[in-house]
């Protein structure tokens, strides 16, 4: 069976890599039934308080295949919030199902290499900072109000 190079599933990922390998005849498979060949995810859900996931880019496109939205698709199944930390956050992030919460790794723009070659301690410390701001809500009394307001039930 032929896969469809310009339009099959797959052949658009990471830059037309896909399409490049399955020219060659490699099979294509959706990247998230990789990872669960060496995760036990399901497991690890079950276990968790809270799931964090990360992406380069939290937009309309994550839903169709990209791993966060499958991450947060199935810790729904055990009930855990999920937060997504994404290197930029595109038209749509706040729509991707299953997210409860997102935030931007990068501090201040910044050129892409230079965010590449600071991944690492990007990542740490988008980390801190999302944590932090957990934390901080879990300090607010159930009861505060703001300003002589109670606060929104979203907020809540």
């Amino acid at each position: 069976m032929r896969t469809d190079l310009r339009h099959g599933p797959g052949t658009g990922a990471s830059g037309g890599l896909g399409a490049g390998l399955a020219a060659l005849g490699a099979r294509l498979l959706p990247r998230f039934d990789v990872l669960l060949d060496h995760l036990d995810l399901d497991a690890r859900l079950a276990r968790a308080d809270l799931v964090v996931t990360a992406e380069g880019a939290l937009d309309h496109q994550t839903p169709r295949g990209k791993v966060p939205a499958e991450v947060a698709r199935r810790a729904k199944l055990y009930g855990r919030p999920v937060l997504v930390l994404a290197g930029t956050l595109g038209e749509g992030h706040q729509e991707v199902p299953g997210v409860d919460a997102f935030s931007g790794i990068l501090p201040a723009p910044m050129a892409l290499a230079e965010a590449l070659v600071r991944a690492s301690e990007l990542l740490t410390d988008a980390a801190e900072r999302a944590l932090r701001m957990i934390l901080l809500g879990a300090r607010l009394p159930a009861h505060a109000e703001v300003s002589g307001t109670q606060r929104p039930s979203s907020v809540r």
